[in-house]
């Protein structure tokens, strides 16, 4: 069960690891190499859930070290999703602040 919530849960993570918001705020946090540090580690994770899938059935320690994946997984993912909140209140602050510029 959890490879199967892994296996739908990484291409949502890579495309917030891909998003261009999430990038900048990474850069102006000076997280750049974090964030490549987790596209590689999600990629390895990818990899294996195959084989892992198999295993599952019968290895109750497989069947643990999958939860584990999953909640880190979610852990990401809620992590990705601050940062782009974030990235999207600052970019509205700036349109309001630009807004309120140019009615001056």
């Amino acid at each position: 069960m959890a490879e199967v919530v892994l296996s739908s849960l990484l291409p949502v993570l890579f495309e917030k690891l891909s998003d261009a918001a999430l990038k900048t705020i990474a850069r102006h946090k000076g997280l750049d190499a974090e964030i490549k540090k987790w596209q590689r580690s999600l990629e390895q994770i990818q990899g294996v859930l195959t084989d892992a899938s198999q295993k599952e059935i019968t290895s109750a320690p497989v069947k643990r070290w999958l939860n584990d994946l999953q909640h880190l997984a979610y852990d990401i993912d809620d992590v990705l999703d601050g940062w782009l909140t974030e990235a999207m209140q600052s970019d509205q602050s700036t349109h309001d602040s630009e807004g309120i510029t140019s009615k001056i």
